[in-house]
């Protein structure tokens, strides 16, 4: 499978180099590497081999690893960038997470290197279609709503405000909370394990932190709004996707679904339409056409979707999170949210809930846009995993998470 990807490998300093070419060397025969010493090296040797992943350090003489990067991702923006780097601060971690997908800490073990590398390859595989990465490589800034900023900006430089009052207003947004789990899962905060909770993500980075590191960092520009049908669809994305990961939230509970596997599905309904705002992003007009032919076609979203864009919404959702290394499940529950039977497991996780969710939530809220979000119970799938008779339970959450939002 991965027999074919070319690595570059970029740092000024030899030995770090030869300690790099040490620990793949039983590798060779999977991936061709490459190295280089600076980054004009780099960049000179990418003009002659297409190059799948390139890792550098960040700290380089005459190009820093983000300046370099930053090139990189302009003229190959389907090369996937790391950043492996002992240097870790505050400023250069807002640096790197700007423009690398993966940002790892020296001293790095051969293990966790290799498990990153495959990680990455293994999506790339799961999502094999080069107009996703040549489309959606540059997906690091997505479109969100001017107004959560500024209730996100109110609420830090507010003494009252909890951290479960600030994570209740990036569940609004599906783009920051999955930058804000990156940003928490990265390096720079050193974890044991994989925080999937906005509030806990919120305390472990503390308040004082959220404002430069991640609004300076993922929240840029926020998506014109100056058509009102724009406007309207945007609102109900947000709408949608609240909904949706509440429900999915309670689903989770009400089958036992114990630790954090009632965030995950949260996480999952909240993200499950970032493929959307992906497309807002990258193909502006294509998803205008998209949106009329919903309209006048039978055709099941996913199909009018590949055959526009090569891919669907789920596929560039995966792609990207996955590069943010979000939690498998999360992944998972988002990239077969509309063909759950192609999951190998046969219990109940993040995917059953995100599916049944977005299925049992009617999507009519927006005149004429309703068929984008068309999705039916695979009752296939629930009758594998054994609960098919527990629809009528869901559909009860279902109304109740309807009349919650209707009150709001």
């Amino acid at each position: 499978m991965n027999g074919n990807k070319h690595i570059l490998f970029v740092d000024d300093t030899e030995h770090v180099i030869s300690g790099i070419q040490r620990q793949l060397r039983p590798y060779r025969e999977q991936w061709h590497l490459h190295f280089a010493i600076s980054g004009k090296q780099a960049l000179e040797l990418m003009q002659r081999q297409p190059i799948d992943l390139i890792v550098c350090d960040m700290m380089m003489p005459e190009m820093r690893g983000d300046e370099l990067l930053a090139k990189v991702a302009a003229a190959y923006p389907g090369t996937v960038r790391m950043i492996l780097s002992g240097y870790i601060d505050e400023t250069s971690l807002r640096l790197g997470l700007e423009v690398a997908h993966q940002y790892l800490a020296k001293p790095c073990s051969t293990e966790i290197l290799r498990e990153t590398l495959c990680q990455i390859f293994k999506i790339q595989a799961c999502v094999d279609n080069p107009r996703i990465a040549a489309e959606v490589g540059e997906a690091s800034q997505l479109p969100s709503l001017p107004k959560i900023y500024h209730e996100l900006n109110a609420a830090i430089g507010d003494e009252r405000a909890t951290s479960a009052q600030i994570a209740d207003i990036f569940a609004k947004d599906m783009v920051l909370s999955a930058k804000l789990l990156h940003l928490v899962n990265s390096p720079y905060f050193g974890l044991q394990r994989t925080v999937s909770n906005l509030t806990d993500a919120i305390n472990l980075i503390g308040l004082k932190k959220l404002n430069s590191l991640v609004l300076s960092v993922h929240v840029k520009t926020a998506f014109p709004v100056n058509d009102p049908a724009v406007e309207r669809y945007m609102e109900y994305l947000w709408q949608d996707a609240a909904r949706v990961a509440e429900l999915a939230r309670l689903i989770a509970l009400s089958e036992r679904q114990s630790e954090d596997r009632p965030d995950q599905a949260y996480l999952g309904g909240l993200l499950h339409n970032m493929g959307l705002l992906i497309f807002m992003s990258r193909c502006g007009d294509k998803l205008k056409i998209l949106v009329e032919q919903a309209v006048n076609s039978d055709k099941p979203p996913a199909e009018l979707e590949m055959s526009l864009f090569g891919f669907t919404r789920a596929e560039a959702a995966a792609y990207v999170l996955s590069l943010w290394k979000i939690p498998p499940r999360i992944i998972e529950s988002i990239l077969l949210q509309n063909t759950p039977s192609d999951s190998e497991y046969n219990g109940v996780n993040a995917l059953t809930a995100v599916h049944a969710a977005s299925c049992l939530l009617n999507p009519a809220a927006v005149p004429g846009y309703g068929r984008l979000f068309d999705m039916a119970l695979d009752q296939t799938y629930l009758q594998r995993i054994g609960k098919l008779d527990r629809i009528g339970e869901w559909r009860t959450l279902a109304e109740n998470v309807t009349a919650s939002f209707a009150k709001k």
